[in-house]
Order: C-alpha cells, then sequence, then structure tokens
C-alpha cells in the first residue's frame, strides 16, 4: 500500500483537487477548533498539506505517514515544529517511538480513515492517544450513487467512532469537490471527542 503512495509523492500538491481539499479541510477545522499551542497528530499527513497550515499556530506536530516518498517532499518544507514519522498506526509502533511518548490535544486525518486495514483497531489507538476532552477530526470521501468504489458510509463512521469509546460524535457533509473529470465527490467530516 505505501508502495502505492510513493508513486504519488511529488506530483501530489500539484493536483489541484487536493490541494481545494486541504483548504477545504482547513478552513473547517480552524472553524471548529483552536489549534494555537496544540499538540497534534496529522494521521497520514502525505506531502504535508495540512501539517504546514497548521504549523504556524500549533506547538507541536507529529505527522506520521506510511509512504516513505510522502514524507521525503514534507521533509523539503523544512517546518521545524513539525516530527516526520515514516510508520503505520499500531500498537507497536505508539509504544516504541518517542514522538508518541506525550498524549494529543488533537488528531487529525484527511482522506485516511476508507484506507485504514483495521478501522476499528486505529480510531481505538487513536481514542488512547488523545488527552480527556480533545477531538480526533476526519474528513473523507462519502460513498455515494456514483457507484465509487471507495469511501465510507456516514452512519458507519458514526457507529466505528462510538464504538471506539468517543463520548461525542457528529459526522456530517461538509462540501463537495469537482474533479477534473468533471465529477463531484462529497466529503464527511467527523468531530469525536474523547
Amino acid at each position: 500500500m505505501a508502495k502505492d503512495w510513493d508513486e504519488l509523492a511529488t506530483a501530489w500538491e500539484s493536483d489541484q483537487v487536493n490541494r481545494e481539499l486541504t483548504e477545504k479541510v482547513f478552513a473547517e477545522l480552524t472553524k471548529n477548533i483552536n489549534l494555537e499551542g496544540k499538540h497534534i497528530l496529522d494521521l497520514g499527513c502525505g506531502t504535508g498539506l495540512l501539517s504546514e497550515m497548521m504549523s504556524p499556530q500549533a506547538r507541536s506536530i507529529v505527522a506520521l505517514d506510511a509512504s516513505e516518498a510522502m514524507i521525503e517532499e514534507l521533509d523539503k518544507k523544512e517546518l521545524t515544529n513539525v516530527e516526520p514519522v515514516v510508520d503505520a498506526l499500531t500498537r507497536g509502533l505508539v509504544a516504541q517511538h518517542p514522538a508518541f511518548r506525550k498524549q494529543f490535544d488533537l488528531v487529525v486525518a484527511v482522506s485516511v480513515c476508507e484506507f485504514l486495514p483495521h478501522l476499528a483497531e486505529s480510531l481505538e489507538i487513536i481514542y488512547s492517544l488523545l488527552n480527556q476532552g480533545s477531538a480526533f477530526m476526519h474528513w473523507d470521501w462519502i460513498i455515494d450513487d456514483e457507484d465509487r468504489t471507495s469511501g465510507l458510509g456516514m452512519v458507519e463512521m458514526q457507529d466505528e467512532l462510538i464504538q471506539a469509546g468517543f463520548a461525542q460524535v457528529n459526522v456530517t457533509q461538509v462540501f463537495k469537490i469537482k474533479t477534473k473529470q468533471g465529477s463531484t465527490l462529497s466529503v464527511m467530516m467527523g468531530i469525536a471527542i474523547k
């Protein structure tokens, strides 16, 4: 899986859909959460588009992605308060990597949850990484009536977040993005508070 993402890394930020998605995500994020002084985990950070936008306000960011090539692109940004980590989110990583020694004030994930091989387990790990009262925010493509083969259902995602133990869960459709091919993709935003 990481190999597939490696091949997309160098052209990732020149894709208008990726840039527009990240800009809209950042607008929704800052509408809902004050990033000032927060210790943040950017899960599936890719080339670091969102980390770069959050960096001026955040205290520190751990940018995690399984694709080495994506992290190499992030490294080029030289963001002093961002610690890039090449790995998948696992209990072993959390137990052993120094970047996970303290709890997070916020975990964000953009177009990541649908690609997690073990979504329920990943959400449990995310829950365990958060300070009490802190949030996990994610944005994912919604499976809709356009016969898409990827994406998540909003009810499915809400159920998974509740199962993981989150006290407050709100999953809504927040915006749509038009692709180069002319189709329109809907995006959900989930806010889950520990």
